[in-house]
């Protein structure tokens, strides 16, 4: 039996790719393009426009000049940008419900726990509170 795969569509990798620069810089954070170039495995250009595409879409941020211990001109620092977009965490316990945001940032925005007596209620009332 033959298992054909199907090729990955540019917009799919390029979205793989930001996500995986993203991800080092919340790592190592801050953090210069070239070093984000050698963790990646991606080329100093590829890194470039990446954090130029996540820049424009406000997820991160210049900080100022980085020494990486190279000669020359100290390099730009990237880092997350905890400003613009956050996620939301919702946990049902059996005797609380509790929503969390946190930013990219790592810095808790906003935190509230109700208590609840979540045993032997119908699944629809749960949700609802």
């Amino acid at each position: 039996m033959r298992h054909e795969v199907a090729p990955l569509r540019h917009g799919a990798m390029r979205e793989r790719n930001l996500a995986v620069v993203l991800g080092e810089i919340a790592r190592r954070q801050p953090v210069s393009r070239a070093r984000l170039a050698e963790a990646t495995g991606f080329t100093k250009t590829t890194v470039s426009s990446l954090v130029a595409s996540l820049a424009g879409a406000g997820l991160v941020r210049e900080d100022g000049p980085v020494r990486d211990g190279e000669r020359g001109r100290p390099a730009t620092a990237v880092s997350v940008n905890g400003d613009r977009v956050a996620g939301l965490g919702l946990e049902i316990n059996v005797d609380y419900l509790a929503a969390c945001v946190l930013d990219l940032g790592r810095r808790i925005r906003h935190r509230h726990i109700v208590a609840a007596d979540n045993r032997g209620r119908a699944p629809e009332r749960v949700i609802d509170a």
